[in-house]
């Protein structure tokens, strides 16, 4: 999915904005002690929470945003300051260094809030959590700007697998539809559904139809954790979905998804992917430090999800793709 080779680099924008996130986590681990308790040696992630008096999600959350930074390493589930960094984030390291952050910078504020309290931040929380009904008349499903470069996914996907065998593609939050706009695009005679909550429609139907996609993409109103999902449907496509919800909460979509597919169709699963040890890499550790401050999600590594995933493996086909980026 926009695989990345020499030359221009089309992540550059989003990794812009998460390496603000990860200089925010490192300015705050430091606010708060977080190096003081790695001083004499690897500690878990539990150990370390216990130290900070933080949720273990919180904590696992700053260690991989140091990790990401190449400040801290993780050996088997221990967390560690690198001998070289021991110098510059050490009280009597020699080359110490503190971060310069505007300590009332929004995303600065909202980033501690959420870890100090271990819950998303009210303000930070999208309309499909806080008020799924749509009693919010201007609500959208989810930055409707993105829809742009949702369409070079869909278009990227369509290179990516093999759609020729299926007819009708579903996908789950969707937002605007960019995804399907430029997947059947690609692909002669693929339909598309878009299955949003029912305030999105009119900013969905519009970016669709501006795209040019009318005719292609269609919008079905419902919630995928109550149905009833769209007829007819052979392949479910879910972009940074599954991210947003815990286990368990993943495990009942899952389970929708298979009740509503023929016996062997796939479901198709897009995410920014942790490293196995979570010391990287720069877009899911971002992406894991704003899902603490606006969902109870958690961004995973591609075994985590695979362990999910499983536990349908009889019911059908998987296809999983994670976007693995070198920072």
């Amino acid at each position: 999915m926009l695989e990345v080779r020499p030359g221009p680099d089309p992540y550059v924008f989003y990794k812009m904005h998460h390496m603000d996130r990860v200089r925010s986590a490192w300015a705050l681990s430091e606010e708060i002690g977080l190096f003081e308790v790695l001083r004499d040696g690897p500690r878990t992630v539990s150990e370390v929470a216990k130290s900070l008096e933080l949720t273990d999600r919180s904590t696992a959350s700053l260690l991989s945003a140091n990790g990401c930074l190449g400040i801290l390493g993780n050996d088997e589930g221990r967390w560690f300051i690198h001998p070289i960094m021991r110098e510059f984030v050490l009280e009597d390291g020699r080359a110490r260094t503190t971060p310069h952050q505007d300590r009332d910078e929004y995303l600065y504020r909202v980033t501690k809030q959420a870890v100090l309290t271990g819950v998303p931040v009210p303000e930070e929380m999208p309309p499909w959590l806080t008020d799924p009904d749509g009693h919010e008349e201007e609500s959208v499903a989810f930055s409707p700007g993105r829809h742009g470069w949702r369409i070079l996914w869909g278009e990227a996907l369509a290179e990516a697998f093999d759609f020729t065998p299926y007819r009708l593609v579903v996908d789950l939050g969707g937002a605007t539809g960019g995804v399907l706009v430029g997947l059947t695009g690609k692909v002669p005679g693929l339909k598309g559904i878009l299955m949003e909550l029912p305030f999105s429609r009119a900013g969905a139907e519009a970016a669709i139809e501006k795209s040019g996609g009318a005719d292609r993409v269609s919008f079905f109103s419902g919630n995928f954790f109550e149905g009833p999902y769209p007829e007819g449907a052979d392949v479910i496509f879910m972009s940074h979905v599954i991210h947003d919800w815990n286990d368990a909460e993943c495990l009942t979509l899952l389970g929708h998804c298979f009740e509503a597919l023929p016996a062997g169709s796939p479901v198709i699963i897009q995410e920014y992917l942790l490293d196995d040890d979570k010391t990287g890499q720069l877009l899911g550790v971002g992406q894991w430090l704003g899902l603490l401050h606006s969902t109870s999600g958690d961004q995973r590594t591609a075994g985590e999800i695979g362990a999910l995933l499983i536990v349908f493996a009889a019911w059908g086909c998987f296809y999983f793709f994670g976007i693995i980026l070198l920072a």
